[in-house]
């Protein structure tokens, strides 16, 4: 049979309804009972063992219905993809810990005073943690405000000294003993916990999505297709579009796997002890 009659042919880029949709996810999240009912699904189950680590066999897979086979087929191809760098570990280890230093920092001020706005609750926490690595270096205290971040002093609005979150910022951030004792306990404690209920969730969107996205596909292929009743053509039209709106889609993200959570773990943990000991030298 003639290979063109059994080979769909997309483009490469996505179209703007999938990242609609999937932005729309992003955005807005998934409703309560919709999660819970994804968490039910036997699709789900699968993807989270591929998560922990654990394979499926040929048994299961045969057990899930057209759509969940390929949306499983879909999550190992772009986990094949889906390398990170130590870097990249490192720094999604510390923003996260960043976030939480400063939660519990305006939580326990909180507790003394309620009547403090959050320009003065920002001001404190950089002042507690990095005044007096900001007098030891001979910077502003302004140059190590969070990089997203912005601080308002009076009708002035001054940025960090960094222009990324990036690592010559982490390693800053971490001469502040206060402050790299608040993050590595939480790093040791709450973090692998945290991020794993995270990416269960974020494990629920991605079904949902490849869900929306089998969908469309199978739409578009009625809309152009609806004469060609080859069912190898067919499947294979239904494979590669899925393949462009998610595989090769860089803004569909998978969720994160245990072992590379604990790698994050295991780099930052590292990172931070060679901050001390280069401090102890």
């Amino acid at each position: 049979m003639d290979e063109q009659k059994i080979t769909p042919q997309f483009l490469v880029t996505p179209d703007e309804q999938s990242q609609a949709i999937l932005s729309q996810l992003e955005n807005n999240g998934l409703n309560p009972d919709v999660y819970e009912q994804i968490k039910n699904d036997p699709l789900y189950l699968q993807l989270n063992n591929a998560l922990q680590g654990i394979p499926s066999t040929d048994q299961e897979i045969q057990k899930l219905n057209d759509e969940n086979r390929l949306t499983y087929e879909m999550y190992t191809k772009k986990s094949t993809l889906n390398h990170k760098r130590v870097e990249e570990k490192q720094k999604f280890v510390f923003k996260k810990g960043f976030k939480k230093a400063e939660q519990k920092f305006y939580q326990s001020q909180l507790k003394i005073s309620k009547k403090k706005k959050q320009n003065q609750l920002s001001i404190d926490f950089y002042e507690t943690h990095f005044k007096m690595l900001s007098q030891k270096m001979n910077k502003d205290l302004t140059y190590f405000i969070h990089p997203q971040k912005k601080m308002q002093i009076g009708i002035i609005t001054y940025q960090s000294g960094f222009k990324s979150f990036n690592q010559p910022y982490i390693k800053t951030i971490l001469k502040s003993q206060s402050f790299r004792q608040e993050i590595k306990d939480y790093i040791e404690k709450h973090f692998i916990q945290e991020v794993q209920e995270e990416m269960s969730y974020k494990l629920s969107k991605f079904i949902k999505f490849c869900s929306r996205m089998y969908e469309e596909a199978l739409k578009e292929y009625y809309r152009i297709c609806a004469k060609n009743d080859d069912e190898e053509y067919f499947r294979n039209f239904i494979r590669l579009k899925m393949e462009q709106l998610i595989v090769k889609n860089s803004k569909c993200k998978i969720p994160w796997s245990l072992q590379e959570i604990i790698d994050a773990q295991k780099f930052a943990l590292n990172l931070i002890d060679q901050e001390m000991d280069m401090e102890n030298e």
